[in-house]
């Protein structure tokens, strides 16, 4: 069990530990079931052991690791509708910053979003790409929410900041495609219209990341349930 994607220690909290677990999971370096061992990963990590066990205690809460008592943790086994429930909630709860934000964007902060959106689609280097289409929803989801809003909407966020660019074939033109829509509903001041586009943005980006990690193998299949342990 290792992870490959190391990061300065100086860069590193307990939801930077918790990005790159969380990450080593949906993209199947961590496999399902597997014991997640906190002095491996704090050395994959280089950081101290408890920002590993602050981490893995968050990621419990979101349901992708489960804890034994004096066991330790564990990757746990998502099904489908894991993934499909976080993103369809995820939208809804979106939805509803996208459309106040679509009141309360100024013309300026709408072309900024355009200029985020037209740099991801042409950006090459996946990690870009990933931290423009996160910049894209930051600002959208901290126009539109309130304190309560962002609150539900900021452990959500963090359940999606996965590297999805990785293994979905397209999905740089497709968020892109998707965004454009949206920010062309900000722009109409058009809040159904807002609200609309950026549900089935994240909805449908949620089956894609099953099919994704179907084809990885990273559920269960009904042969596996049924075989002897």
């Amino acid at each position: 069990m290792h992870l490959k994607s190391r990061q300065p220690a100086r860069r590193v909290l307990r939801e930077d530990v918790a990005d790159a677990i969380r990450n080593g999971i949906m993209v199947g370096e961590l496999r399902r079931g597997s014991r997640l061992d906190v002095t491996g990963l704090a050395n994959d990590l280089d950081v101290s052991q408890l920002p590993v066990r602050e981490a893995l205690i968050s990621l419990a809460a979101e349901g992708l690791v489960r804890a034994v008592p004096r066991r330790g943790y564990y990757v746990e086994e998502l099904a489908p509708v894991d993934v499909l429930d976080h993103y369809e909630i995820y939208g809804k709860i979106s939805g509803i910053a996208a459309a106040r934000a679509s009141r309360l964007l100024t013309d300026q902060d709408i072309d900024e979003l355009q200029a985020l959106n037209d740099r991801m689609r042409t950006v090459e280097d996946q990690g870009q790409q990933e931290e423009l289409n996160n910049e894209i929803h930051s600002r959208i989801n901290r126009a539109g929410s309130s304190r309560r809003l962002r609150s539900v909407l900021r452990p959500l966020a963090h359940g999606m900041d996965v590297r999805f660019g990785v293994i979905i074939p397209g999905w740089q033109a497709n968020a892109a495609d998707e965004h454009d829509a949206i920010i062309a509903a900000l722009r109409a001041r058009d809040t159904e219209a807002v609200r609309s586009a950026m549900e089935h943005h994240l909805s449908v980006n949620g089956q894609r990341a099953v099919d994704a990690l179907t084809r990885a193998g990273f559920f269960v299949t009904h042969d596996e349930e049924g075989a002897a342990p």
